[in-house]
């Protein structure tokens, strides 16, 4: 009876170590995070100067920020990566005068505005 514990002792000693040993190379799966608006170049292309804030609402959705103190800059930001680490992070703000679309600045440029 004491060598069939043994066996099974023995067993379970090496399934453990097993164990304990393949998880030292293992790392927990880290899932990418998107956060933000997404803007690509093809929404970008589809504003023009002097569009309304709705048809710019329309076009590139809600923004993220719209900071209280300057109410006619609209932020949208993107951010992507798994957590602590931001792969790829991008901002572009939308400047309206008198609730009529000004001019973009930010990472992505629009070729066709030229240089205002």
């Amino acid at each position: 009876m004491t060598g069939f514990i043994f066996r099974i002792f023995k067993g379970l000693s090496v399934i453990a170590l097993t164990f304990s040993i393949s998880s030292c190379f293992l790392s927990p799966y880290k899932m990418e995070v998107r956060q933000g608006n997404y803007v690509d170049q093809d929404m970008l292309t589809k504003l023009k100067p002097g569009m309304s804030k709705d048809q710019v609402s329309f076009v590139l959705g809600t923004p993220l920020v719209i900071d209280p103190l300057t109410p006619s800059n609209w932020n949208y930001v993107y951010l992507s990566g798994t957590a602590g680490d931001v792969k790829r992070e991008r901002v572009i703000v939308v400047i309206f005068e008198q609730d009529l679309l000004k001019k973009l600045e930010g990472d992505v440029v629009v070729e066709s505005w030229g240089n205002e």
